[in-house]
């Protein structure tokens, strides 16, 4: 057939050859043909006035109860009553006549129950006419009328149509607003795991498949993407990242790690306050270097003081498990010689006197920021502008949904997200991991506090229904609980920060009766584990919660970092379904500290089992810990594949520890995390093929083009 369209508000496809072309046709048009009245060459006229379900469109000229015209053959027919006909014009179901009615009328909007073909006219004493339904009957999909037919009504008799053929056959699909054509589509779906093409309309993925079948889908409005080979695949998650901390203005003073304290000062002498805090406020230094020189009788808060003596100064260790601080800042929250180390933090001091030397382990440094990040006008300002840029650069890697891990709520970060949402800029669909303050010392107003700000409306971008636990600290702060004691080499230092099994920021106990009040109301726990014994308490204390509602609560909780994890404690995982998420730095950041830090036993047996977790059944995700990591996935992945004995077996493997493992941790893997018909449009695009190039490539890959909902939200000026 030489012109070919299907109507999108109709039941059929026609195609009409040697007559006026339908891709212009609407419903609501009527068309007016060659030799009708003035418009000798034919054109669509819109219909106005009248009512758009019903509505026909006029494809030939009438010629009721009379003779045969040359060419004529069966239509399908609108329901039209009896009486006199006139051509060109149109017949609207329920308003009457409407300037004539004309022969070949296809109904746009309605469906039809039947259509009566006849034989060929042959006057009187012809066979009588079949009917057939048009809904769902294969009898009439693809089937072509040629000439000599006729269309029979009953009541209206005979009607005929000018045209060379018409072809019936199923409806059409609606037209898509965009398609990926020509690709490696990598669907994370065991049912068709490689396609070269997906359609989606309104968000909605309506076709996984080959390229023919994507045509179907291709409207005069659709978006058509050619691939060029190139790889698409589901939006990666990123269950754990800081996104809006990683990129918050407010820190104005950036220290490169690996330097000696002291040289530091020069640098701290540029730093001015924020403009929206008063305070200074660093980041980027390394516990590994601070160590030593507490050792060697050095003074943090001297160096602080001498480079910034008249502004509070806060600066964040690059794990954020510790901060600097000067005397100022020490006032303000008022550490003294006096003070007891608060639950979940440790407020080194100095060995002489006793008072607070400069160095706030966990949870005591967080108490710093909280006044350094009060919020105001100013501050919440920053902290939007924060999530803005930190979601350009998630979207940038390909990341469609994730979980921020540390929703300070009591520093207007809860309204950031809020505000984000509300104002239609959030480019991501985000769970906010509330952060449970391990200094709040009312439990239950905590708990009340929390249940407070739970929210978990699956159509929304935006939920807060998980709740941030710390078990432990982290290993280079000797604050991660350990089974066994520390054991230092001697030749980096000469004894542990904050003891020797570690630190509890929430003990089992209060992890524990956590744990049981919020799975009631609904919430997730994301509970930071780093040492063997935080891991095991963490277990215990998520057993311990399950088993006080009766086994009755649906959850999905979480162990993150999982750096170390007893033999015994492996198979809990998969017992108590509870997620592993692991960051995999690839030898880097933290795996460094292990021998130096460790007994042999526990670095030999327990150290980053990623690979034996996955094997003994636990759901692994893997994710960056931005801004600590690399927010690449990519980078994540090699890394994951790079592990020696301790590597994911696959590349599958990976990809589904970014996909649909975390969709499932998030709660909606019915909606996203594959590519299958009825989920929803979140599709990235690569430069590469990460299923087939070299292992050691996967971490350089680039994101060309991010979608969500089918909604472009990134694209490489490049692509």
């Amino acid at each position: 057939m030489s012109h070919a369209r299907r109507l999108a508000l109709g039941t059929l496809v026609a195609s009409i050859a040697g007559q006026l072309s339908l891709a212009s046709a609407q419903a609501g048009d009527v068309t007016v043909l060659p030799g009708c009245g003035a418009n000798p060459t034919g054109s669509f006229v819109p219909l106005s006035g009248a009512p758009r379900v019903g509505q026909t469109l006029v494809l030939g000229v009438d010629n009721p109860l009379g003779t045969q015209p040359p060419g004529a053959l069966p239509m399908i027919g609108a329901a039209l009553t009896t009486g006199p006909f006139f051509p060109c014009g149109v017949f609207v179901p329920g308003t009457g006549m409407a300037g004539g009615a004309a022969a070949g009328e296809l109904m746009l909007g309605a469906p039809l129950p039947s259509v009566l073909i006849g034989a060929p006219w042959a006057g009187a004493g012809s066979p009588a006419p079949v009917s057939l339904p048009i809904p769902g009957n294969p009898a009439l999909a693809g089937l072509t009328f040629y000439a000599q037919g006729a269309l029979v009504e009953p009541g209206v008799g005979f009607r005929f149509a000018r045209a060379a053929s018409v072809t019936i056959g199923p409806p059409g699909p609606l037209p898509a607003d965009i398609i990926l054509e020509d690709g490696f589509v990598y669907t994370v779906d065991a049912a068709q795991p490689v396609v070269s093409a997906v359609a989606i309309r309104a968000g909605e993925i309506v076709y996984v498949g080959n390229d023919a079948g994507a045509a179907a889908y291709a409207g005069p409005l659709t978006q058509v993407i050619d691939l060029d080979g190139k790889m698409a695949m589901p939006g990666v998650h990123d269950s754990h990242v800081h996104i809006l901390e990683g990129f918050h203005g407010a820190f104005t003073c950036q220290l490169p790690p690996g330097q000696s304290i002291p040289s530091y000062g020069a640098i701290l002498q540029n730093c001015a306050p924020s403009a929206g805090t008063g305070w200074v406020i660093g980041y980027g230094h390394s516990i590994f270097d601070m160590h030593p020189f507490i050792e060697g009788g050095g003074s943090p808060v001297g160096v602080l003081d001498a480079a910034i003596p008249n502004h509070p100064t806060v600066i964040m260790e690059e794990t954020s498990h510790s901060v600097w601080v000067n005397s100022l800042a020490l006032q303000a929250v008022g550490f003294d010689a006096g003070s007891p180390d608060p639950p979940g933090g440790v407020i080194l001091r100095d060995p002489g006197t006793g008072a607070p030397n400069g160095v706030l382990l966990d949870a005591a440094g967080e108490m710093v920021m909280d006044l350094a990040l009060l919020p105001s006008p100013l501050l919440d300002q920053m902290n939007y502008d924060a999530l803005l840029d930190g979601l350009a650069a998630a979207n940038r890697n390909g990341i469609t949904s994730l979980c921020d891990a540390r929703v300070y709520w009591k520093r207007g970060y809860v309204e950031a997200w809020e505000q984000a949402r509300d104002l239609g800029t959030l480019s991501v669909r985000a769970i906010g991991g509330l952060w449970a303050y391990p200094y709040e010392l009312d439990d239950a107003q905590q708990i009340a506090d929390l249940t407070a700000l739970y929210s978990n409306d699956p159509s929304s971008l935006l939920r807060f229904s998980q709740v941030k636990l710390y078990a432990d600290g982290e290993i280079s702060h000797t604050t991660a609980a350990l089974l066994l004691p520390y054991q230092l080499d001697p030749f980096f230092f000469s004894g542990t920060l904050a003891g020797p099994l570690g630190i509890n920021v929430f003990d089992q106990a209060r992890l524990t009766s956590y744990i049981t009040q919020l799975q009631a109301v609904g919430f997730d726990m994301h509970v930071h584990t780093i040492g063997d014994r935080g891991v095991r308490e963490a277990l215990d204390a998520i057993e311990a919660a399950d088993l006080a509602s009766g086994g009755t609560v649906d959850a999905r909780h979480r162990l993150t970092h999982v750096h170390l994890v007893h033999p015994a404690d492996v198979p809990r995982f998969a017992a108590l379904d509870v997620t592993a998420d692991f960051q995999p730095f690839g030898g880097g950041l933290f795996s460094f500290f292990y021998g130096i830090y460790l007994p042999l036993a526990v670095l030999q047996q327990e150290a980053e089992q990623l690979r034996t977790l996955y094997d003994a059944g636990a759901r692994v995700v893997l994710s960056s810990d931005f801004d600590v990591g690399s927010l690449s996935p990519f980078e994540g992945m090699e890394n994951a594949l790079a592990m020696g004995p301790e590597s994911l077996p696959t590349r599958d493997a990976a990809i589904r520890a970014y996909t649909i493992e975390a969709a499932y941790l998030m709660r909606q893997e019915d909606k996203v995390g594959s590519l299958e018909t009825g989920k929803r449009g979140d599709v990235i695009v690569l430069d590469r093929n990460i299923t087939t190039i070299p292992v050691g490539q996967i971490g350089a890959t680039k994101v060309l083009l991010t979608l969500l909902d089918g909604q472009e939200v990134w694209r490489d000026p490049s692509f």
